[in-house]
Formats: structure tokens, C-alpha cells, sequence
């Protein structure tokens, strides 16, 4: 305690999703005293597919060591619909895997804990004094810390309170139901993507051991009844609308902060608005931001100089950052009015398009190659779209 009778901690760690557990593993494995808060209680639900790519699983390991995690579904092959009309079916592609939020989080807050971390179950920050270093919770309680990491949502109150501005305008809403297998009059093992249903956006349904996840998801300002798309999404998929309750919740795509923090307290994962701007891909940006953020922490602590953590931070932030802004090439080539037929086009049969981007997701090529050879395939069918636009006007005359 000190005089205050504040708790003291080298590093405070809001929210116990992927981002701030990884960050919380990689600091007290380093011999931090680290507190990890979450306001909920854990094991607890979360807005999210589930889906780990290969890449998210490669961050896992590293981060927090080679361990069995509750996967539930493996898949090797995939299908993609424009509306109800199959595309293309990609089979013998990198393989994905799928889990629940429910268990997937606890396991990693778990680890976490293991190595050292002090786990604060429901608890929320108040306010908190950045110059003194003291985090107010909810409880009444105050923390004393040297370093913050806000990983704490979309909806950071972290990043709010250290006056860091995120573009509310890219923002998506996602609309997620969890439905029994039973309820399913098909059986579903592979995962399907549904373009052309929501607007800057896309829908999903992914398998798991027990149930099957539906979700749709879409720029906020671009979907004004995104509740409308989600029936649509369901009746074309499940064939009817889930009695499962459906959930929702902002979703950055494409508004990550230019500066992730200040001084000594850093923003990580969705706080920082680390979300792919094309998938949506979220897991493997935490956690891989979780961890630049700790290692940059640990190097300032090691300075005992907190306010050059953020400096130190943005060293892998900006490779995160840079990935992204090739990422924004390609989701306007996929959504924009203008070349979203020619995309919807291209996927027709198109295997290569597909594997290619899986391999993307597996770390195995870079944004900026798949979107080259994307924009080369999407293109190469604007003679096609040509044609049967002036087939289709001469019919009429």
C-alpha cells in the first residue's frame, strides 16, 4: 500500500479480452506485478465469430507458450455466396479453426494469472489520474501504478479518459445469434461467407462442436436497418430466424488510432480499433499488440523512464498500422459500389482468390501482394461486365 492507501502495481491492465491478457502474460512472466481487470466475471459471452486463423495461433503460442486450447472446430475448406447463390467452394485450403469466446477468453485470462497476474474480476475504472498514477474503480477501491494499458473495447473508457480521438464514423455494427445444432435443419461443418447482404460488410456462419454462430456485420453509416439484413442473412442460411437471442455491438474496421496512447499508458486491440478492415480479423491483432505493448513497457521500466513507453510502443504498432492501410486498398475494391459487381464477378469459381487470401490469414504472403493480385482478377472481368451491361441496354431499345 502506499501512503494514499492506494494498492500499488508496476502496470495496470484494463480489460482481460485476448489484447489485455497477452499483454498481462508477457509482463508478469518478465517479473511485473501486474493487475489484470475485467468488469465481467469469467467464463463470459462476447461479440465475436470465434474464428483463430493460422496466424492468431503462431501469436498464441508465442505469447503464451504451446498449450491445448478449447478449439472446437477445425475446417479445411470453405464456401462463399453472393446472396443465396453459391460462388465458390475452396477445399484443401489453410486450415481455420473456430472456438467460443466463452471459453477461449478464460483460458487466456487463466495463463495469464499462472504466471503471476493478479485477475480482478468486475471491475471497472472510474476515473483515473494519469500525473499521480492512480486508477479509481468502481468499488470504491484506488490502484497506484507507474504503467496503464487500456484494453478494454471499442468502447474504451481508458481511451477516453487519456483523451485519445477514434473516428466514430468507422465504425461497423455486428449482430450475432448462437444457434443450436439442433435447430440447424442442415448440417454445417465448413465455414460460409455471404456477400452482398449487408453493405460494406458481410455475413458468416461458422461451425462449432455444438452450436453454429450467424452473424452479420457492416459499416454503421452504410446500414440503416442492419436487423433487416440479419433475417435475410438467416433465412437464406439457416432457413429460418434463430429463437436464440441475437447480440450486438460496435466493431472498429478501418478506424485504428494514429497514436495508441499517452506517456505511459498505452491502447491495445479494439481500444486501439486494431480490427482488420476487410474480415474483421481481431484475435490475432490483440494479442499481437497485447505484446509489443508489454515488451515496450518492460523496456521502459528497465529506463525508469514510464513516459518513453508510448515512443517505444509505436515501433510495432506502426507494422500493424502499415498492414492495415494495404488492407483499406482492398476493402474498397471489395465493397465500393462501384467494384463490388466486378469482385462478386471474380469470385465466381475463383479457388485462387480464395486460397490466396487464406494464406494471408495464415501469415504466410502480405496485404499488399494478395491486394495486387485481387485487383488484377477483378479487373481482368471488366470486359465481361461491359458486355452484358450493353447486351442488357440494347434488349431494352
Amino acid at each position: 500500500m502506499t501512503s494514499t492507501g492506494a494498492r500499488r502495481f508496476d502496470v495496470v491492465v484494463v480489460g482481460a479480452g485476448p489484447a489485455g491478457s497477452s499483454a498481462a502474460c508477457v509482463l508478469a512472466s518478465a517479473g511485473l506485478d501486474v493487475a489484470l481487470l475485467d468488469k465481467s466475471q469469467f467464463p463470459r459471452d462476447k461479440l465475436c465469430g470465434g474464428l483463430l486463423s493460422q496466424r492468431s495461433l503462431c501469436n498464441i503460442e508465442h505469447v503464451f507458450g504451446a498449450r491445448v486450447l478449447p478449439v472446437e472446430c477445425t475446417a479445411t475448406a470453405a464456401a462463399v455466396f453472393v446472396k443465396d447463390a453459391l460462388a465458390v467452394r475452396v477445399s484443401e485450403m489453410t486450415p481455420v479453426h473456430f472456438t467460443s469466446r466463452r471459453s477461449f477468453d478464460a483460458c487466456l485470462a487463466g495463463v495469464a494469472a499462472s504466471r503471476g497476474a493478479t485477475l480482478m474480476e468486475r471491475r471497472t475504472v472510474a476515473s483515473i489520474d494519469f500525473a499521480a498514477g492512480h486508477v479509481a474503480l468502481n468499488d470504491g477501491s484506488t490502484l497506484s501504478t507507474s504503467f496503464i494499458v487500456g484494453a478494454d473495447g471499442a468502447a474504451s473508457r481508458v481511451r477516453k479518459l487519456a483523451g485519445v480521438a477514434m473516428d466514430r464514423r468507422g465504425f461497423a455494427v455486428g449482430l450475432e445469434a448462437e444457434v443450436q445444432r439442433a435447430d440447424v435443419r442442415r448440417d454445417i461443418r465448413e465455414p460460409e461467407v455471404y456477400f452482398g447482404i449487408a453493405e460494406w460488410g458481410y455475413g458468416w456462419v461458422f461451425p462449432k462442436r455444438d452450436t453454429v454462430t450467424v452473424g452479420i456485420g457492416g459499416l454503421a453509416k452504410e446500414n440503416v436497418d442492419l436487423q433487416a439484413s440479419f433475417r435475410e442473412l438467416a433465412t437464406t442460411a439457416l432457413g429460418a430466424m434463430p429463437a436464440q437471442p441475437i447480440c450486438g455491438g460496435p466493431i472498429p474496421f478501418g478506424n485504428f488510432v494514429a497514436c495508441p496512447g499517452r506517456g505511459s499508458t498505452l491502447l491495445v486491440g479494439d481500444a486501439a480499433g486494431l480490427v482488420e478492415p476487410l474480415t474483421g480479423e481481431g484475435i490475432a491483432f490483440a494479442v499481437l499488440s497485447g505484446s509489443y505493448a508489454a515488451h515496450a513497457i518492460i523496456e521502459a521500466a528497465r529506463l525508469a523512464a514510464p513516459s518513453r513507453a508510448l515512443a517505444l510502443y509505436m515501433r510495432g504498432y506502426r507494422s500493424i498500422a502499415r498492414s492495415f492501410e494495404d488492407v483499406r486498398l482492398l476493402r474498397r475494391l471489395v465493397f465500393s459500389r462501384y467494384t463490388k459487381p466486378l469482385f462478386h464477378r471474380a469470385l465466381r469459381g475463383n479457388t485462387r482468390l480464395i486460397s490466396k487470401h487464406m494464406d494471408v490469414l495464415a501469415g504466410d504472403a502480405e496485404y499488399r501482394d494478395y491486394a495486387r493480385f485481387a485487383l488484377k482478377e477483378v479487373v481482368s472481368h471488366l470486359p465481361q461486365i461491359v458486355k452484358a451491361g450493353f447486351r442488357s441496354r440494347s434488349a431494352t431499345h
